[in-house]
């Protein structure tokens, strides 16, 4: 190849190059900001740092076991941050009217690039009445010695009765002469707690044959 080819070459190269350097610019397309370049002249890929929105959400102060209130509440979500952490988080009070038809609510937590976390909800009854109980001793009179049953005798209208007994599960004593007390209780499945007395009387069976 001659001299004057080999100019025309290299000018020509360099006349490409430089409209390739101007058609980059014009569409804006530059580097990535801030990447280093290595000592071969390629770029080195900076890491990106990402995080995810908030998780684990969960509800504080909600109902009990089986769904129920028994008492004027608040509830709040609570979530977790890999981040920069929790700005605010959703809550509520409870709707303090008896009922068992559910109310559901839900809720959610943001973070601080303003991301929320997936909503999550949950249902609840109300149930601020305590259950009712008519307690009573079989027999009401019984000798000396002698077996006498406590029953309850309990009812709830809304949630339901969960646990009652006389008591504390135990047999009435029957060795001491005279009146006796025994104190029976009711749970409903709210968590209202209601109590109430039977009486009974041991008496000497000798007296009571004669």
């Amino acid at each position: 190849m001659t001299s004057g080819r080999v100019r025309d070459a290299v000018h020509g190269i360099a006349w490409a190059a430089g409209l390739a350097s101007f058609a980059w610019a014009g569409l804006g397309l530059t580097e990535v900001q801030g990447a280093p370049r290595s000592g071969h002249g390629t770029v080195a890929a900076s890491p990106v740092v990402t995080t995810a929105p908030p998780s684990g959400l969960r509800v504080e102060g909600g109902p009990n076991a089986d769904g129920w209130y028994a008492a004027p509440a608040r509830y709040h979500w609570v979530a977790q941050d890999l981040g920069g952490g929790i700005t605010s988080c959703q809550g509520g009070s409870v709707v303090a009217v008896d009922s068992a038809v559910p109310r559901t609510v839900y809720g959610t937590c943001v973070d601080d690039a303003g991301r929320p976390a997936s909503y999550v909800g949950f249902s609840y009854r109300y149930d601020g009445t305590p259950p009712t109980l008519d307690p009573v001793a079989v027999p009401a009179v019984v000798p000396r010695h002698g077996v006498v049953v406590a029953q309850p005798r309990a009812t709830d209208a809304l949630s339901g009765v969960a646990r009652q007994g006389c008591n504390g599960g135990r047999a009435p004593n029957t060795r001491r002469l005279g009146l006796h007390t025994v104190t029976c209780f009711v749970l409903d499945r709210a968590g209202n707690v209601a109590t109430a007395s039977a009486s009974y009387l041991v008496v000497d069976r000798r007296l009571r044959q004669g």
